[in-house]
């Protein structure tokens, strides 16, 4: 019996679980899951919007962009598999994202990235003036991106089924469990997950490290109500100054609209966040003007300093530990695909994926 213990439950902790649960008879594993908190997707996972944008996204490059897309793949099969096997309603959007820009050089890159991403097996497509009068009536812009095979995602809910799933499967969790050193837990092998909490557990491992692995970036989001917006397409749209805003829809006239993105900060939320959120939403759409908030939170989330992100690996000279975290604002993008690596690296030692290994 080879025993794995997984440290920390967002919703890459909670992948990684449901994944090995499914090679828990053949493999003869005994797989435990320990959290801090008191439920799952307590920390970034539960302060995203679950926004799956990958085929969209011209940001990420080389090997990055092949996981992103893969773990998009993935997708439409998990969720299916999950909703079967909990019945959870996982307010899944399949309606795609629209991407709004106002660089006079956004048609240009827009058709270079479809004619990159149709190679790729992806379809975007460019919407005119014309067709984003039809389409989307509202939205103040000449043009927009947009890709049908994008989708979001309720990324707590997400989460809970991924443990729900895991547990029939036969994986143990504990909850409001702390650790405080990793090397005292008995375990084959230990995979840590924890986000920011991974700064303090790996410290002592990484004593030439002079800085802490992964630095908070701060970010606050808002819940609305927009009457007669009647939007189901995820929006995401690029402001002037380099900022970007996600506009996503929850039915019932309600959406998230967020998120900041904040490196230096003393306290969050704020209330000089809602009205710059609602300022940037109404300069796309004057219909933001006429909004209810209703709720208002923050997050922080885990952007490594030193290493591309994500960190996923085997930590130096501690063969038995494995490192899959640092995400960013990509953590439940990439969690499936992070979960077969994961997996791959633990079962067999390496993965097939185009994975950089974690090193300093």
């Amino acid at each position: 019996m080879t025993t794995i213990t997984i440290v920390g439950c967002g919703v890459i902790g909670a992948s990684i679980a449901y994944e090995l649960s499914k090679e828990l008879q053949a493999n003869a594993l005994d797989i435990n899951v320990i959290e801090v908190n008191s439920q799952c997707a307590m920390g970034a996972t539960g302060a995203s919007l679950g926004v799956l944008m990958s085929a969209c996204s011209a940001k990420a490059k080389g090997d990055l962009v092949k996981l992103r897309l893969t773990s998009l793949s993935m997708y439409d099969r998990l969720i299916c598999e999950l909703t079967a096997k909990t019945q959870h309603d996982l307010l899944y959007n399949r309606h795609g994202i629209l991407s709004l820009y106002r660089s006079p050089d956004a048609e240009m890159k827009a058709r270079s990235l479809i004619e990159i991403r149709q190679e790729q097996g992806f379809e975007l497509q460019w919407l005119g003036k014309d067709q984003i009068a039809e389409q989307f009536p509202q939205w103040l812009t000449d043009g927009g991106l947009l890709s049908p095979c994008d989708r979001g995602l309720h990324p707590r809910k997400f989460t809970q089924a991924l443990v729900d799933a895991a547990m029939q499967n036969g994986v143990k969790f504990q909850w409001n469990t702390s650790v405080q050193n990793l090397e005292e837990l008995s375990s084959d092998r230990l995979v840590i997950t924890a986000g920011l909490g991974t700064n303090p557990l790996i410290a002592p491992l990484l004593k030439k490290q002079s800085q802490d692995l992964l630095q908070p970036v701060g970010g606050q989001a808002l819940l609305i109500k927009v009457p007669n917006l009647n939007l189901k397409t995820i929006v995401h749209a690029e402001n002037e100054d380099g900022s970007d805003i996600n506009i996503v829809p929850l039915g019932n006239d309600q959406y998230w609209l967020g998120a900041t993105v904040e490196f230096e900060y003393e306290q969050l939320p704020r209330e000089e966040n809602i009205d710059l959120l609602l300022a940037q939403a109404i300069s796309w759409c004057p219909a933001f003007s006429n909004v209810e908030v209703l709720e208002t939170w923050s997050g922080e989330r885990p952007r490594p300093q030193g290493n591309r992100a994500p960190i996923l690996g085997f930590v130096p000279n501690h063969p038995q530990m494995l490192i899959a975290t640092g995400h960013y604002r990509n953590g439940v993008m990439m969690a499936p695909v992070t979960a077969q690596i994961t997996k791959d690296l633990l079962l067999t030692g390496k993965s097939d994926l185009p994975w950089q290994p974690f090193s300093l």
